[in-house]
């Protein structure tokens, strides 16, 4: 993968790899037949503060709050998947959108929904890495849950940084932990970061650290822990302990990436449970 370093064409071959299994299996297709057509989020559903159904959907206002966008703006989709923000807040917002990801397989379904709902020229999918100079400027990028995969998230904010336009945003959804975690979260949390491919995963510090280093100023951010839909540990304990034994042979044989996504989630869940893991929105805004 040209224009990247090693480490980052590394993990983005790692991360392409596993979302090209994960796109193989029933769990992703069931989500995405869930919503009756092929570019379902597979973010996460939070409950919606103005009254209406927790949905996957919400996300894509409140990520947008407080922030100052000119008519018909300039959008990057760092990590896009299938493409499902674009197609929701493009016929809102106007403008031209790209979206980033590293599946040949997510850009093709993506590009096929964006035609049926008549989009094409508005929005695209590209197979390119977030690492990879980008291919225009931009009045916003965003990544949800996306740019926790990189190998150096520090490199990543500065080069999403350098395409946005002066007074462009950049806006991070993601899940982040706590500065100091005890032993034992903390080694729940090294367990999720491998079975979701994520090395780093920066504290909310560590992200608002790489910002300013690009040149961005903080504007916005909320915790959206409050309006996640998470289960008590009571109901999470012995579903993740059911897993765990049956993924012990499937992992033996090469076959658990399926069940590594599935523990890797219920992890998660118990550390935003338990708040060791805040699950964030940060804006912030190139001087």
């Amino acid at each position: 993968m040209t224009g990247i370093p090693k480490a980052a064409a590394r993990q983005a071959k790692r991360v392409a790899r596993y979302y090209c299994s994960l796109d193989r299996l029933s769990w992703f297709h069931e989500r995405r037949a869930e919503a009756g057509h092929g570019a379902l989020p597979v973010h996460r559903a939070l409950a919606d503060p103005a009254g209406g159904a927790p949905s996957p959907f919400v996300i894509h206002q409140l990520m947008l709050e407080g922030l100052d966008l000119p008519l018909a703006p300039r959008v990057l989709d760092a990590g896009c998947g299938y493409g499902a923000t674009m197609l929701d807040l493009a016929p809102q917002l106007g403008g031209d959108w790209t979206g980033l990801t590293l599946s040949a397989v997510q850009a093709a379904r993506g590009m096929a929904e964006v035609a049926a709902r008549g989009l094409t020229g508005r929005v695209r999918i590209e197979v390119r890495s977030y690492d990879a100079p980008l291919p225009g400027q931009y009045d916003l990028a965003y990544g949800i849950e996306s740019l926790i995969h990189s190998a150096d998230p520090a490199r990543t904010v500065a080069n999403l940084a350098a395409g946005l336009a002066p007074g462009g945003h950049l806006v991070i959804v993601d899940d982040m932990p706590e500065a100091r975690l005890p032993a034992e979260a903390a080694a729940r949390m090294d367990r999720f970061r491998r079975f979701w491919r994520c090395p780093v995963a920066p504290t909310r510090e560590g992200w608002i650290a790489a910002c300013t280093a690009a040149g961005l100023d903080l504007v916005a951010e909320r915790d959206l822990n409050p309006l996640l839909r998470v289960r008590g540990m009571d109901e999470l304990a012995p579903r993740l302990a059911a897993l765990e034994r049956r993924a012990r042979l499937p992992r033996l044989l090469g076959l658990g990436v399926r069940l590594e996504a599935e523990i890797g989630g219920l992890l998660l869940e118990t550390l935003q449970t338990e708040g060791f893991v805040r699950y964030r929105v940060l804006a912030a805004r190139k001087r």
